[in-house]
């Protein structure tokens, strides 16, 4: 069994209500929880009263600060609207706007919990996984973001390596900044700069209509390298939609793979319910992850009305076993939060 999979299984999950008598032996080391500025003890009783009442929770959203058409702040007013008393900004592989959306969910009276959804993969199988309960600061997230930008420093040098195949020989060092990494929109800042396009919309268009190959396997870091980085009590984790197979962006979660997030992630559950999943794959994922002794998450993956995937109401029973453990985490907060005051 590997490092990640005795950390989780080492200590009992406290729940009266499991799916199996395995979710009782497993998932939370609460000797191991770092500090998160999101969370308060007064959540604690918050979270209690949501997990009683049953009330609306959604678990995976995204915002602007990757492919939302939500501002955090917008996203929290809509949810708000819809009745929430929970929710996670689960943006792609950046913690950018969990601070707006933790601010503006204290304003409106909603629970926050820091989510990010990171792009995983397993001998070149791509997976996403969310994140959970983490501290946005955390030198570990500094580490992420730094490979990740390397990831796509990778990706644009093979996008102008086809562009210049097409005939446009242009320099990427055009489309870099000080630090040599690329800005935004490197192909058609570079092609402007160059003065292959008389306008950046013009250049947009251009490569748009070249049809370039988008090598998003580039993007995807490597479980065992994102394992690397992780340290005892940064997050919890669940993979997000198991039964999406989609070529390029995630593949059907198999249960060998399942075995290797277990071994290396402190992964706690799968995320069921979700706007993906037939009938059938609610049953299965749930059925699997009650087989592996982990609970299930909900979520809508709402990227807003533009794209018509709305946020979604899912009531916490659904994901009770996952909202305890969390309320655990945030529990064994108290005596370092009270300390400090």
């Amino acid at each position: 069994m590997g490092h990640w999979a005795r950390v989780v299984r080492d200590s009992s999950l406290k729940t009266r209500k499991c799916e199996t008598k395995q979710l009782n032996d497993t998932h939370q080391d609460n000797t191991h929880v770092s500090p998160n500025p999101q969370s308060s003890s007064g959540d604690v009783d918050v979270l209690s009263r949501i997990l009683e009442e049953g009330a609306a929770v959604d678990l995976h959203c995204h915002s602007r600060h990757s492919d939302g058409d939500w501002t955090p702040g917008s996203l929290i007013a809509d949810a708000k609207g819809l009745g929430l008393q929970l929710i996670s900004l689960t943006d792609h592989d950046t913690t950018a706007g969990q601070a707006a959306a933790a601010a503006a969910a204290r304003e409106a009276g909603l629970l926050f919990l820091t989510g990010m959804e990171v792009s995983l993969s397993i001998d070149g199988r791509p997976y996403h996984v969310l994140c959970f309960d983490y501290d946005p600061q955390s030198p570990t997230w500094t580490t992420f973001a730094e490979l990740r930008r390397k990831r796509f420093d990778l990706f644009y040098e093979n996008q102008f390596q086809q562009l210049s195949d097409r005939g446009y020989t242009v320099s990427p060092d055009l489309a870099r900044d000080q630090e040599g990494h690329f800005l935004p929109d490197p192909l058609p800042l570079a092609l402007e700069h160059a003065g292959q396009a008389m306008s950046l919309e013009a250049a947009k268009q251009l490569v748009r209509g070249l049809g370039l190959r988008r090598p998003t396997e580039l993007l995807y870091q490597d479980l065992e390298e994102f394992a690397a980085i992780l340290q005892p009590g940064d997050a919890i984790f669940s993979i997000a939609h198991p039964a999406r197979q989609e070529v390029g962006v995630s593949v059907r979660l198999s249960e060998t793979d399942l075995d290797r997030f277990i071994a290396r992630l402190p992964l706690v559950a799968l995320e069921a319910f979700h706007p993906y999943h037939r009938e059938s794959d609610v049953t299965f994922y749930r059925e699997l992850a009650s087989s592996h002794g982990l609970a299930v998450t909900c979520g809508s993956d709402a990227h807003g009305a533009r794209f018509g995937r709305p946020l979604r109401r899912h009531a916490a029973t659904q994901c009770e076993a996952f909202l305890r453990l969390i309320r655990d985490r945030w529990a064994a907060r108290q005596p370092a939060l009270t300390t400090s005051a």
